[in-house]
């Protein structure tokens, strides 16, 4: 078994709880760099995300909430933070008060890239650890179904991964952590 667990399977319909994990130190970040690198290997050319699109302020459908919280919404991307970092999902709409409108619409993989997006987009924003981590575990959900993206959702999880990973490195070297 690895000690990385924490990108397989169908992590959309069961989510990692990331409860008692076991400490293995410098032995975790080789797993994940190398659960990472296996999966970037497999992947197209990377593209970075597109800069926030146009949205309909009155609809509660995620695209457009996401679109939202993108264009500078901090209200709208700290609902998002707070959601993913509970449920690991991302539902195809929310109410007033972010419940999910269908709890059973949550496998658009268009809206977890958006949801990783925004999560690097926090994270770059203010270098909050909160953000990173939230960063992370949709990128574990989006590895999960690597094999089920098209093209062009591949060619932007292969950007989000360099990113991970030049994030995680800056850390570590402002930490004086070896690699």
């Amino acid at each position: 078994m690895t000690i990385y667990p924490y990108a397989t399977g169908d992590l959309i319909e069961t989510p990692n709880t990331y409860f008692y994990s076991e400490y293995h130190g410098q032995a975790l970040v080789a797993a994940w760099r190398e659960n990472r690198m296996a999966i970037l290997t497999r992947l197209p050319e990377a593209v970075p995300p597109l800069a926030p699109q146009a949205a309909n302020p009155n609809s509660r459908m995620s695209i457009d909430l996401l679109e939202q919280a993108l264009g500078g919404d901090a209200t709208l991307r700290e609902a998002f933070v707070k959601k993913f970092e509970i449920h690991k999902r991302v539902h195809d709409g929310y109410d007033d008060k972010f419940r999910a409108l269908d709890k059973s619409a949550r496998r658009s993989l268009t809206l977890y890239l958006r949801a990783a997006d925004l999560f690097a987009a926090a994270y770059q924003d203010g270098g909050a650890l909160r953000h990173l981590n939230v960063y992370l575990k949709c990128l574990d959900t989006l590895c999960s179904q690597s094999d089920d993206l098209p093209a062009d959702l591949s060619a932007r999880l292969a950007w989000h991964l360099q990113q991970e990973q030049s994030y995680i490195a800056d850390i570590m070297l402002r930490r004086g952590i070896e690699p």
